[in-house]
């Protein structure tokens, strides 16, 4: 397995390029079409279009699924709401919808915290088994 099979929408660009590919479409299009990651001073990965599809797809799993009880606790990492209050979008709370990308098949509900490191392994189990075999080793 290659590098490219493992992120397969990776590709490189210039640094003094003013385009960049969107994660989701795949398109090379100039930065003006990415806004910039909420409270951060870099530009998403995804492009405005696919990130407000992105949004909507999240909006209508919420409105299917609701929210997670009041005694819920993260499936990853065993915190509870008081516990992961303010590690991410303040305004939606301690939990954030987990779905696959895909699919759009609903998951569950994690912490803003687990759903960045899953989201940082592309959601790749290859990937994760890796990160999990080094730790051991």
């Amino acid at each position: 397995m290659t590098q490219l099979d493992l992120f397969p929408n990776h590709v490189s660009i210039p640094p003094d390029s003013e385009t960049k590919i969107c994660i989701k479409c795949n398109q090379n299009l100039p930065l003006s079409c990415y806004s910039f990651h909420s409270g951060a001073n870099y530009r998403r990965t995804e492009c405005k279009k696919c990130n407000n599809q992105l949004g909507k797809d999240r909006h209508k799993i919420r409105l299917k699924h609701g929210s997670p009880p009041d005694d819920y606790s993260c499936p990853i990492c065993c915190r509870t709401a008081e516990q992961c209050q303010g590690e991410g979008n303040k305004k939606n709370g301690a939990w954030v919808v987990d779905h696959n990308h895909q699919t759009n098949k609903f998951r569950g509900w994690l912490c803003h915290s687990c759903n960045r490191n899953i989201g940082s392994f592309k959601d790749n189990p290859t990937l994760l088994q890796r990160a999990i075999d080094y730790l051991r080793d």
